[in-house]
């Protein structure tokens, strides 16, 4: 049994896909077997002509409102997951992303970010989503 445990993890991956156990019906082979065979992706035909053929009519209006509900208010955080931080440096506009599972960790974080006074902080929790931005007194915002 160790013998064969140890030839599985010594040969390459490849070798272990071959013909007999290479089913067309199956797309997860399919797209494994063909991009190992040929070394690229296999092409999937999408029907955009279908598509564009289809009259308004049979397509449902959306409001604007409708739309930010469903993407900006719609968020879904894993349960495991406590908050996720996203700072954004205002001069260089890199973005870097914090996700965390403990609440005193993620604290830490936004202590240590808040110094920084060129970076701008959203912080999402599974209820609500915050924007934090330091603003010189100098300038005019509206």
């Amino acid at each position: 049994m160790l013998n064969r445990f140890t030839s599985w993890l010594v040969t390459p991956w490849t070798q272990h896909i071959t013909r007999s156990n290479y089913q067309k019906t199956d797309i997860a082979n399919l797209s494994t077997y063909d991009s190992v065979k040929n070394g690229k992706k296999r092409y999937f035909r999408n029907n955009w002509s279908k598509w564009k053929a289809v009259p308004d009519e049979f397509f449902e209006p959306i409001d604007f409102d409708e739309i930010m509900e469903w993407k900006v208010a719609g968020w879904e955080l894993p349960m495991d997951v406590v908050c996720l931080i996203r700072a954004t440096n205002k001069d260089t506009k890199k973005v870097k992303e914090f996700v965390y599972k403990q609440r005193k960790a993620a604290d830490n974080r936004i202590k240590q970010l808040t110094q920084d006074q060129d970076i701008e902080l959203c912080i999402t929790t599974h209820e609500a989503q915050h924007y934090l931005s330091f603003q010189d007194d100098e300038e005019e915002y509206i």
